[in-house]
């Protein structure tokens, strides 16, 4: 009786050992929750500023950057990793440009991965537009093992706002939202030979990383402006006696924003003694003068002035191109000064 109890707590025993090693081998095969390697954009906003489409072209502040930041999970000591990011920026064909917009109206620009604004930053693998590619390496992990490694690369992004294409835009704010991917490969390892081991974006991304997209914002605002000239007006070399008129013309050139209007208004001139209502005056040695006046049409019945006394202004609306006025000149007949040379000087003033 005895003997039997001892062999029945022996098998009692052993169900219980060997459950306890059944549950041991469960709790080894237990999966290791694992990250995935993720790659993150800031968004930059490419600010040309304050503009205007008759001056020429307007470059983007140099140094708009934006950071590209990597993270590669759970590693072990000495062990870095290294990315290669693709930045895609949607918005580019070939060398057609991106337009950013005011309401229906339109601003043609681009933007670019170098200072030349050679290489149009696109969205393809190969040719251009391209992408482009950022390697973001890593630091090493220097403990047993970490949850995580991280690194980030600051990237430089030009924009070209110029004036050809953009003269019919009008006086406004542009703005244009381009979207941007970041997809990646990554390698990892030892720092050794990390980088040659790193597949390039020519290669084909094995990582579309969706939470690596990214805005491109570009804006402009274009300003009412105007600039003018003006050729000399010459009533001859060697006029001789006045007995009769004298005519001459010069021209006036403004170049106004589209849609802007303009007035032109010129000034009685340099010399002591000039009035639009009799006449303005040439001045040579001494107190001689000559006598002339200025017109805005060929019948010389309209005295261009500054819109006081009588006289009247010109002008238009721009259309941002260059528009052409001509300044009729006259020398009535009076009596002849001494000889020689007579000047004055008209100041040209645009008011828009």
């Amino acid at each position: 009786m005895t003997g039997w109890t001892g062999t029945s707590g022996r098998h009692c025993n052993r169900p219980s050992r060997a459950l306890m090693l059944c549950f041991a081998a469960i709790a080894l095969l237990q999966p290791v929750l694992a990250r995935a390697q993720s790659c993150t954009v800031s968004s930059p906003t490419v600010n040309f500023g304050t503009v205007n489409m008759v001056s020429g072209t307007t470059y983007a502040p140099s140094g708009t950057q934006f950071t590209v930041s990597c993270t590669y999970p759970s590693v072990l000591i000495t062990t870095a990793a290294a990315f290669s990011v693709c930045l895609n920026v949607s918005g580019a064909s070939g060398s057609t440009p991106r337009t950013m917009s005011s309401g229906s109206n339109g601003l043609s620009y681009n933007l670019y991965s170098n200072s030349t604004h050679s290489n149009i930053w696109g969205n393809t693998n190969t040719g251009n537009p391209s992408n482009v590619a950022v390697t973001v390496t890593t630091n090493t992990c220097g403990q047993l093992a970490c949850s995580s490694i991280s690194g980030s690369s600051n990237v430089t992004i030009y924009g070209q706002l110029p004036s050809t294409g953009n003269t019919t835009a009008p006086a406004g704010t542009y703005t244009q939202n381009s979207s941007g991917t970041a997809p990646f490969n990554v390698t990892s390892g030892l720092l050794a030979g990390l980088l040659t081991s790193l597949t390039p974006c020519t290669s084909g991304t094995t990582n579309s990383n969706s939470s690596g997209n990214f805005i491109v914002a570009s804006t402009a605002t274009v300003q009412p402006f105007c600039s003018v000239t003006a050729t000399n007006m010459s009533f001859g070399g060697s006029v001789g006696v006045l007995s009769s008129a004298v005519p001459a013309t010069s021209t006036i050139t403004a170049t106004c924003t589209y849609g802007d209007s303009y007035t032109l208004a010129l000034n009685k001139g340099t010399t002591s003694g000039a009035s639009f209502t009799t006449s303005r005056l040439m001045a040579g040695s001494g107190s001689a003068t000559v006598q002339y006046q200025l017109y805005t049409n060929s019948s010389y019945s309209t005295i261009w002035g500054d819109g006081t006394s009588g006289t009247s202004t010109n002008g238009g609306t721009g259309n941002g191109t260059a528009q052409n006025y001509t300044v009729y000149g006259q020398v009535p007949p009076q009596p002849t000064p001494a000889p020689n040379t007579y000047s004055d000087t008209i100041t040209v003033t645009i008011t828009y």
